[in-house]
């Protein structure tokens, strides 16, 4: 019989504000396309957000998977008014790792001491082969890039999701960190870009999150909680619009996707635009941007696989 080898993978996730990373990660870990060879969380509160993962490698039964908590500031520099409103998630984040308890056994997993070390010594373990999924900021990458660069030509590519090019908007995974999005846009590593107007289109509807909370697995019962202390914050969406499943699936399943080729840079002075993800004519493209999505066909693939 033919095999298809698995892509290996590390997720690079900032789990605990919105709910797509949990979902995305158990996705990514259930299927047999990708071989996931260690997680990392970044942005603040990063142990905490560890612990989430680490309850959700539990709970599927893969505690061998390493992971570790990463950088939880950023690169830029910020002021402390900008900083109180980057750390004022601690409730959400925190209710989210207590839920995690029941699912974590005494060892709690195998947790890295350094994320930025484990992305680096997992590259280079498997030179050419890993491809980076990110579903958050990018300071774990930046500084895995900074502090060896060799591991850009090692890399297979970096699916991440982040940054608009159709409207103007600050989206979060780029404007949270804009220099160490800029240092990874010029890093030279092949890139998918997952822009916001179009995973956005992706969205686990109340039905849909009943099927989940409707199954007898470990790892339903845990989303389904995660779920629940998501949805009062979250109580503008009508369900987990699932921006991070964009990279998750490209990284095996590009024709899902519609890209095109785009030469993009992040904006990294501008007052009123830090952050922006800017498209620049003319120029050697260095990014295959989404334009477009095969919603149906995502949803289906998605809820099959978790359910």
């Amino acid at each position: 019989m033919y095999m298809i080898q698995a892509q290996k993978v590390i997720i690079d996730t900032d789990p605990g504000d919105d709910i797509d990373d949990l979902l995305a990660i158990a996705f990514a870990l259930l299927r047999p396309e990708l071989d996931v060879k260690a997680i990392t969380t970044v942005t603040t509160f990063p142990e905490r957000r560890e612990k989430l993962v680490r309850a959700l490698l539990n709970s599927l039964g893969k505690p061998h998977i390493p992971s570790g908590a990463g950088m939880s500031l950023p690169m830029r520099s910020f002021s402390e008014s900008e900083l109180y409103h980057m750390t004022d998630n601690a409730g959400y984040v925190l209710n989210h790792a207590a839920a995690a308890d029941e699912w974590l056994d005494a060892a709690g997993g195998t947790s890295a001491d350094d994320a930025v070390q484990l992305i680096v010594r997992t590259v280079e373990r498997y030179p050419g082969e890993i491809g980076l999924i990110t579903l958050g900021p990018l300071t774990n990458i930046a500084s895995a890039l900074r502090r060896q660069p060799s591991i850009a030509g090692k890399l297979k590519f970096i699916a991440m999701m982040g940054g608009e090019v159709n409207v103007f908007r600050q989206e979060h995974n780029m404007t949270w960190d804009d220099r160490a999005a800029e240092v990874v846009f010029q890093s030279g590593v092949p890139l998918f870009v997952g822009t916001w107007d179009i995973t956005r289109r992706v969205v686990i509807t109340e039905d849909l999150c009943r099927r989940i909370r409707d199954q007898d697995s470990d790892h339903c019962r845990f989303l389904t909680r995660c779920i629940e202390l998501w949805r009062p914050y979250k109580a503008n969406k009508p369900g987990p619009v699932m921006f991070d499943i964009a990279p998750v699936i490209w990284s095996y399943r590009r024709d899902l996707y519609e890209t095109e080729a785009m030469h993009v840079r992040v904006e990294t002075k501008g007052e009123y635009t830090r952050g922006v993800t800017v498209p620049i004519a003319g120029a050697a493209a260095n990014a295959e941007v989404t334009v477009g999505v095969k919603e149906r066909e995502v949803l289906e693939l998605l809820m099959s696989t978790i359910c």
